[in-house]
């Protein structure tokens, strides 16, 4: 035989544990315990006085006296420098390692290495390197990775010792713990995880196992928590990628978006003088993965010889640059004023001096983020759609005569819904040519807060007074509580719908976006709708 194939090993005496045998009554820190047989890794399985099965160890135990705050670990019922005492609770059930058959597999997985990744973490920061963790000691506990029993511990710049096989090369060497090692074994059972199997520690060559694994970022993660110590991930730049690959199979952000108009029923109204639109770009690259969209509503303004012109230039305005790549690394509550100015400085363009204007509704999205400009009587809306309650908040406050009157006392609600000047507006586009602070709302002046966040199911309602006059809220909330199918579009990834089909159930249109637009300006055409009729709405499907 070669020299250089010769390797020394050291192992371990055997703990007294390993000594003990079933039937033996022991009394462990005035804890009485009757010892059923051996578990796994010199621990024995035992009840206590009460019956109460637990998992005991005798031995060197002194490390874990001070590490008893990760939530991960065995639930701890004595520790002392010499025995230990573990809960063996029964809600536990043992993880089985296999190939993963599905992405929500691969999902869980990538969160359990996530969930060992932060123990080693803990552990570290107890100035503590992990040498060892068994695979068989792994069980779940709801959606969390737990341990069952402790793992091999050394202090950090300490020289390590460990009879174990399944640990990293400078352990089998006696080095010196650098905090790197439970890295190395995070590495050995991450490909547990995904392949089922163990990789061989002798002689290893990572390229032997990672190029079988076909899940992008996990060849990538092995070569580097497989590596010499010196190339391997320390345990922050572990749980940094493993958060990149749990990003990568995330479904991102998106929206199913409707568009409904109508010119309405007044014979003196030949042209349908509202307009609206919306731009969706995706950037996904090294550095960010994010869905922008911008949408936005315009109302011409009725009587004024050029109201048509002045919303569908405001709409124009509003995505003008859009496809050019804004930069969206701004505040996005400036980015979406920004655009609203443009939409401004559009109409004017537009109109050249004629006599013309428009209210409007503005909103930019960033993922689930949004922020909104609003000048003038049309409103928007959020729909929230959860469990507990269903929601209508409103987003923007009336710019006009009556809602002047209701808001200082001098007129009810009911007489500005049908006052003669109902219609009197007080700001809008083309009115102002040049930028004042404060002409615009944003959503710090109806919530309180610049941006707000749109979570799966729900949606935002952006409508014209076409609507709102003719709809009352309680109308508006019944068409909107009958829009969700009450599945989350994650859960039919599969299904295979038509263009007009609720992407979940497969119902014709009737939970989508489009068809929630459409049915609002049906029943406001019903309800008589003597103006244009217009609705847009984003709701957030994933």
């Amino acid at each position: 035989m070669h020299k250089e194939k010769l390797e020394e090993k050291i192992y371990s005496e055997p703990s007294e544990t390993q000594l003990l045998k079933e039937g033996d009554i022991i009394n462990a820190g005035g804890i009485e315990l009757k010892i059923e047989g051996p578990f796994i890794q010199g621990w024995h399985s035992a009840k206590n006085n009460a019956g109460e099965p637990v998992l005991y160890y005798r031995g060197n135990c002194g490390l874990w006296k001070d590490v008893l705050g990760c939530s991960a670990l065995p639930d701890i019922l004595l520790c002392t420098d010499n025995e230990i005492i573990i809960s063996a609770h029964n809600e536990y059930t043992k993880y089985e390692f296999k190939i993963p058959s599905s992405k929500k597999e691969t999902g869980l997985i990538v969160k359990y290495i996530s969930d060992l990744a932060e123990i080693i973490k803990f552990f570290n920061g107890q100035g503590i390197s992990v040498l060892y963790i068994n695979p068989d000691s792994l069980y779940v506990c709801g959606d969390k990775i737990k341990l069952n029993i402790l793992p091999d511990l050394s202090e950090i710049g300490k020289k390590m010792f460990s009879p174990r096989d399944f640990v990293a090369p400078e352990v089998l060497m006696h080095d010196i713990a650098t905090g790197k090692e439970g890295v190395y074994v995070l590495g050995l059972i991450a490909y547990k995880f995904l392949t089922g199997d163990n990789i061989n520690t002798y002689n290893i060559d990572v390229s032997n196992y990672i190029n079988d694994i076909k899940i992008p970022g996990f060849p990538q993660f092995l070569s580097r928590t497989l590596s010499r110590r010196e190339e391997r991930f320390n345990i922050d730049e572990a749980i940094g990628y493993l958060k990149n690959i749990n990003e990568e199979r995330k479904a991102a952000v998106r929206f199913d978006i409707g568009i409904s108009s109508s010119v309405g029923l007044n014979p003196d109204r030949l042209v349908d003088e509202d307009a609206c639109g919306y731009f969706i770009e995706n950037n996904i690259n090294f550095s960010e993965k994010n869905v922008v969209l911008k949408a936005c509503l315009a109302d011409g303004m009725g009587g004024m010889a050029a109201g048509e012109y002045a919303s569908k230039a405001a709409v124009k305005g509003f995505l003008k640059n859009s496809e050019n790549g804004e930069n969206f690394s701004k505040d996005l509550n400036d980015l979406v004023m920004d655009s609203a100015w443009q939409a401004n400085k559009s109409v004017f363009d537009e109109l050249r001096g004629k006599d013309g204007g428009c209210t409007f509704i503005g909103i930019i999205f960033k993922n689930e983020t949004f922020a909104l400009a609003h000048v003038g009587d049309s409103r928007a809306y959020l729909w929230v759609n959860s469990e507990s309650e269903d929601k209508l908040k409103r987003l923007t406050k009336d710019h006009s005569y009556v809602s002047l009157m209701v808001s200082s006392g001098n007129m009810s609600e009911e007489e500005a819904r049908i006052s003669p000047d109902r219609n009197k507006i007080l700001k809008s586009l083309g009115i102002v040519r040049n930028r004042q602070n404060e002409y615009f709302d944003d959503l710090q002046k109806t919530i309180g807060k610049k941006t707000e966040d749109l979570n799966i199911g729900d949606i935002i309602l952006i409508v014209c007074d076409g609507i709102w006059s003719e709809l009352e809220e309680i109308d508006i909330m019944k068409i909107l509580s009958n829009s969700s199918c009450g599945i989350e579009y994650s859960e039919a990834k599969d299904a295979e719908a038509k263009d007009d089909d609720c992407a979940v159930c497969g119902t014709i249109n009737k939970f989508g976006a489009q068809y929630i637009a459409d049915t609002l300006v049906s029943f406001a055409i019903e309800k008589g709708a003597p103006d244009n009729a217009t609705a847009l709405v984003i709701k957030r499907i994933s």
